[in-house]
């Protein structure tokens, strides 16, 4: 509605200027007036010229005077121009600092899935780990209580294992000391030595004799050379010289001749061995068959049969362990697989105690295996 009114009186203008200056021409040529000594022709073009002007300038001013935004694009345009290109400057840098701030934005989102997705991965890592933790604690858990159940029953053949080695040696009865045939002890005489030295070494071996039958009750009378046990005149001599005449090495052990009781002398004699292989790789030296719904446990079997094992080999002249007064050893090892094999076995069993390598006279305990025959 402004512009309008504007254009209107622009028109009204105009035409009211055009038409006093047609006026004006028409009586300059009429009259023939002339102006600064002018021709009347070239007076009337002047008229024409200055109405023309007047138009314009009239025009001017009322645009300037009706319309601020004339004003501003007459008499401010430079700096208005100026003001446009620092702003156009102004935009090219923002629309820069925008595009820079958008590629910088789409690394920060792409790094950010990156890391989304390491975190899943870490995440997935790490409940695997807690499921490996808990899984670690459940078998650390039963193992304990494997252990413990391990332990109990290790102490118990512990017990067992002594109580058998004891009666390797010492068999004994509410009176008796020392059984018949009662291999007390064992020495081995390397070949090579003069005849001092093997009845040095034999003298040394009857005083042990005397003392392990000493610390068994045993008691010879004050005159007697020994202490616990009673040794013929002359048997010395006769060993002496048959350690002297043999070409290797020599197994002499001491043995009870008769039961004896404890306060009385033990009669020892001596037997000698020529060391030789007794038991090759793979000998059974004792064997049982174990039912498991007989009543009787397999741990008490693996004891009679180990007792048989060791009987075998004092007979065969094995050497006397002066330590574990046994012939033989098989390792408590066997003895714990045994027991937890037998939870499972429901049918009767062999048990068989096996030489585990080539045995000779002079090496003591012989090592044995034990094996489940089905």
């Amino acid at each position: 509605m402004y512009g309008f009114t504007l254009i209107l009186t622009l028109a009204v203008v105009g035409g009211a200027i055009a038409y006093i200056g047609d006026r004006l021409g028409m009586n300059v040529g009429r009259k023939k007036l002339t102006l600064f000594g002018l021709r009347p022709k070239h007076t009337s073009i002047l008229v024409t010229i200055v109405t023309g002007v007047l138009i314009a300038t009239a025009s001017i001013a009322v645009l300037s005077i009706a319309s601020q935004d004339v004003r501003t694009a007459l008499f401010n345009m430079k700096e208005i121009q100026e003001e446009l290109r620092g702003l156009q400057k102004d935009y090219a840098e923002m629309k820069g600092q925008r595009d820079a701030a958008n590629e910088e934005l789409q690394e920060a989102e792409l790094k950010l899935a990156q890391a989304e997705s390491s975190y899943a991965a870490i995440t997935a890592e790490l409940e695997l780990a807690q499921q490996s933790v808990e899984a670690l604690n459940q078998e650390r858990a039963f193992l304990e209580a494997e252990v413990a159940e391990l332990a109990v029953t290790a102490e118990q053949l512990s017990w067992l294992y002594d109580l058998v080695e004891t009666a390797f040696g010492q068999i004994r009865a509410a009176d008796i000391a020392f059984n018949a045939s009662e291999v007390i002890l064992t020495t081995v005489i390397e070949p090579g030595l003069s005849r001092e030295e093997v009845r040095a070494a034999l003298e040394n071996f009857l005083l042990e004799v005397d003392d392990v039958a000493y610390r068994r009750s045993a008691r010879a009378g004050d005159s007697d050379p020994y202490r616990a046990i009673y040794l013929p005149p002359g048997v010395i001599d006769l060993v002496v010289e048959d350690v002297l005449l043999a070409r290797g090495t020599v197994i002499v052990r001491a043995v009870s001749e008769a039961n004896s009781i404890p306060g009385v002398p033990v009669r020892v004699y001596l037997e000698n061995y020529m060391d030789q292989m007794v038991f090759s790789k793979g000998t059974v030296l004792a064997s049982s068959t174990w039912d498991p719904k007989g009543g009787v446990e397999i741990d008490l079997v693996i004891l009679q049969i180990l007792n048989q094992a060791n009987n075998a080999a004092l007979n065969a002249g094995v050497a006397l362990s002066p330590e574990r007064r046994g012939a033989v050893l098989l390792p408590g090892g066997y003895f714990f697989d045994a027991i937890e094999a037998s939870r499972e076995i429901e049918q009767p069993v062999e048990i068989r105690l096996v030489v585990a390598e080539d045995s000779w006279r002079s090496t003591s305990p012989v090592l044995l295996n034990l094996e489940m025959v089905f």
